[in-house]
C-alpha cells in the first residue's frame, strides 16, 4: 500500500478551518498592523489555492498554530522571525516591486533584480530547513 492510500482523504472543511485559524492566529502575532495584514492574507490564500489537499499536514497545521500563539503572546524570536518574514513577503510583492523603477532608470536596475532574486532564494531556502526542524508550515 502506499502512503496515499494510507493515509485518509482529506475533508474540505478540515482545510477551510485550517485557513481561518492560521489567519485569524497570523492577525493576532502581527496585532492586526495594516501591511502585514494584507501580505498575511495574501501569503495564505497563494499557499492554500496552490497546494493539492494531498499535501495537507495537520500536525504541520497545529504546530504552525503553536508557533503563531507564541508570537503573539509576546514579542520573542518567534514574533520577530514572523514579523520578518512578512516583511520580506511584502517586498516581494508584485505592486512593491514596480516601485524600484527609480533605480532602473538610474541603469541600476538588471543588478537589483538579480540581488533580490539571490537574496530571496536564500531567505526560501532558509524558512525551508526552519520549517524541517520545528515542523511548521511556514511560507
Amino acid at each position: 500500500m502506499s502512503a496515499s492510500q494510507i493515509r485518509p482523504l482529506v475533508n474540505q472543511q478540515e482545510i477551510v478551518h485550517a485557513y481561518r485559524h492560521l489567519y485569524r492566529q497570523g492577525l493576532k502575532a502581527i496585532r492586526y498592523a495594516a501591511p502585514s495584514r494584507h501580505v498575511l492574507r495574501t501569503t495564505l490564500r497563494t499557499s492554500f489555492r496552490a497546494s493539492p489537499p494531498a499535501e495537507f499536514n495537520p500536525s504541520r497545521i497545529a504546530n504552525t498554530l503553536r508557533f503563531l500563539e507564541r508570537a503573539a503572546d509576546m514579542t520573542g524570536l518567534e514574533h520577530k522571525i514572523f514579523k520578518n518574514l512578512l516583511l520580506s513577503r511584502y517586498w516581494e510583492l508584485p505592486q512593491i516591486a514596480k516601485e524600484s523603477r527609480i533605480l532602473r532608470s538610474l541603469g541600476l536596475g538588471n543588478a537589483e533584480h538579480q540581488l533580490r532574486k539571490s537574496a530571496y532564494d536564500q531567505l526560501n531556502l532558509t524558512v525551508e530547513r526552519l520549517n524541517e526542524s520545528l515542523g511548521t508550515c511556514l511560507k
